[in-house]
């Protein structure tokens, strides 16, 4: 017996994997061996009224069937059509009434049949018959009755092949041009590593230089392990033009904090560009001056300023580019190393208050390779008119 071959196994999979009825492979054998005892072969009402009383539970379930029915009188011509054979007219060549179909014995199979069960060696003769709805002879194997074996095998199988045809979508939560593995190493990458501690580590030159002088290993010389001093300060612009870049924020702050490897990291909030005051929360909550948070940075901070500058609607604001200009000399008078991540790609921020700004701040893209590049600044490794112009050109 072919599996896919079957009677009603699209209509009970498409119930049990699409719909989500609670049917199990008990239920499909419960119909099939109705119809083999000749229940519910003569037109289609008593066969979709089979089925609803085997799998449906409640008059909700009992349409879903019944419009799952329809669908597939619907559709089979064309089934029929497509695979070489003539579709029956059912308003014109009626089927045998139940009293001549060949009832199977327990020794014999039943002839091949899905639906009705008419012998394909003795054509009976056919009889006027009175159901609205006569059932179509459809071409299927020997037996209608599978074993449980073959029948969970039939159920499996047809799940794999819709399993394999269904499209499948991704919901991604990673930004797309950074990936969270990627801003983490790159936050990696921006380290001052300075020996502090219990002498721990050995230090294998101050030992070999004692053996020298002593002529004897009495004991070796250890050192403090090296650990990361890099204090990380993130500026982050909020609301307004950068409200689809939320995500991106979350995301840099997330891997910053827990996968830096980052002394400390403190995150501030402004709209725009800091003209007083800094906030500790993305609503704007827990204000603090400006001033007194480049005092408590520290001299050997790394602040990045995460904003897009105005490019996102493509404006040019002459009053926020002369705002966040006396706001950068102001932090470079705090810290030496500062850079800023810009959400929106180089190319829009000509004819932009970013591409202003950028004149004097060194701005990279949010890529890796910008990315990369902006922790190199904070590092101390480029020089800050070099970098500009090589990403304004």
């Amino acid at each position: 017996m072919q599996l896919e071959e079957l009677p009603l196994l699209e209509i009970f999979n498409s119930l049990r994997q699409r719909h989500g009825l609670p049917l199990g492979v008990d239920d499909y054998l419960v119909v099939l061996r109705s119809l083999q005892a000749g229940f519910s072969i003569s037109n289609r009402q008593e066969l979709e009224q089979l089925c609803c009383l085997v799998w449906a539970k409640t008059e909700e379930e009992n349409r879903l069937i019944q419009r799952l029915f329809k669908q597939m009188w619907r559709e089979l011509p064309t089934k029929l059509k497509n695979e070489g054979e003539q579709a029956p007219d059912v308003s014109e060549t009626p089927l045998p009434t139940a009293s001549k179909l060949d009832t199977p014995s327990p020794k014999k199979p039943i002839p091949k049949s899905s639906l009705s069960v008419a012998s394909s060696t003795e054509t009976p003769t056919p009889e006027p018959f009175q159901p609205d709805e006569p059932l179509p002879d459809l071409e299927t194997p020997p037996s209608i009755t599978p074993e449980p074996v073959q029948a969970v095998q039939a159920v499996r199988s047809s799940r794999q092949d819709r399993e394999l045809k269904r499209p499948r979508y991704i919901l991604l939560t990673e930004y797309f041009p950074v990936t969270k593995r990627q801003m983490k190493q790159c936050w990696r990458y921006l380290r001052r590593p300075v020996r502090q501690g219990v002498p721990t580590e050995l230090d294998v030159e101050a030992t070999v230089a004692k053996i020298g002088r002593e002529g004897i290993l009495l004991q070796p010389v250890l050192m403090p392990p090296r650990t990361n001093r890099t204090d990380l300060v993130l500026l982050i612009d909020q609301e307004g033009s950068m409200v689809p870049f939320h995500d991106l924020s979350r995301q840099l702050v997330e891997t910053a904090q827990r996968g830096g490897r980052l002394r400390t990291t403190n995150v501030f909030y402004f709209h725009d560009y800091p003209d007083e005051y800094l906030y500790r929360h993305p609503a704007m909550l827990d204000a603090k001056p400006v001033s007194e948070v480049l005092e408590e940075v520290g001299e050997r901070a790394a602040v990045l300023i995460v904003s897009d500058a105005g490019a996102a609607r493509g404006n040019f604001d002459q009053e926020r580019v002369d705002s966040t200009k006396a706001w950068i000399e102001q932090l470079q008078q705090s810290v030496r190393h500062y850079a800023w991540l810009n959400p929106m790609p180089s190319e829009c921020w000509q004819q932009t208050s970013a591409g202003e700004i950028a004149h004097f701040v060194p701005m990279f893209e949010m890529s890796p390779q910008g990315m990369n590049a902006a922790i190199s600044v904070l590092r101390g490794r480029y020089i800050v008119r070099e970098v500009m112009y090589s990403w304004l050109m």
